[in-house]
């Protein structure tokens, strides 16, 4: 399957992640009124699940920046190495905000729940090993431009 141009797979991706980056939006918007509606409220976890939100919706409009390129047939650019690199320290950011989320649990909550902890530790770990991981094809990325650029001036 063809990755790039009009019809390839980053393009799918793209308006797939579009989808999720405006309903993402409605979500964080439409949150307080939809759990009220339950007689529900969001209380001191909101403090946490926004920020953590905004960021989700960040990294997802830094991946649609970056499957626009695909989609226009140019994935190894300057700007692509700019957004994966960006995308690094939002995903970093992601995981000190889910660290924050373990400490406000245990210490303020005195949350026993080990699924709980667990699970907090493990989003603290993924998105820490996605952040070196989106570094790391950053690099990769720097290379091979600076590798077309050579060989854009050898012809």
């Amino acid at each position: 399957m063809k990755v790039t141009g009009e019809k390839g797979l980053g393009n799918y991706l793209k308006i797939f992640l579009q989808i999720c980056f405006y309903a993402g939006i409605a979500i964080l918007i439409l949150l307080p009124f939809g759990l009220s509606l339950l007689g529900l409220n969001l209380n001191a976890s909101a403090v946490i699940i926004y920020p953590n939100g905004i960021v989700l919706l960040v990294m997802a409009h830094k991946f649609i920046e970056l499957f626009d390129s695909l989609k226009n047939n140019n994935p190894f650019c300057d700007d692509n190495v700019r957004i994966l690199k960006d995308t690094s320290k939002v995903s970093l950011i992601e995981a000190i905000l889910w660290l924050i989320d373990l400490l406000l649990e245990v210490i303020l909550v005195g949350e026993t729940d080990v699924v709980t902890i667990l699970t907090l530790i493990f989003l603290c770990v993924l998105f820490i090993g996605v952040s070196i991981a989106v570094y790391t094809l950053s690099e990769l990325f720097k290379e091979a431009v600076e590798y077309k650029k050579e060989n854009e001036l050898t012809i």
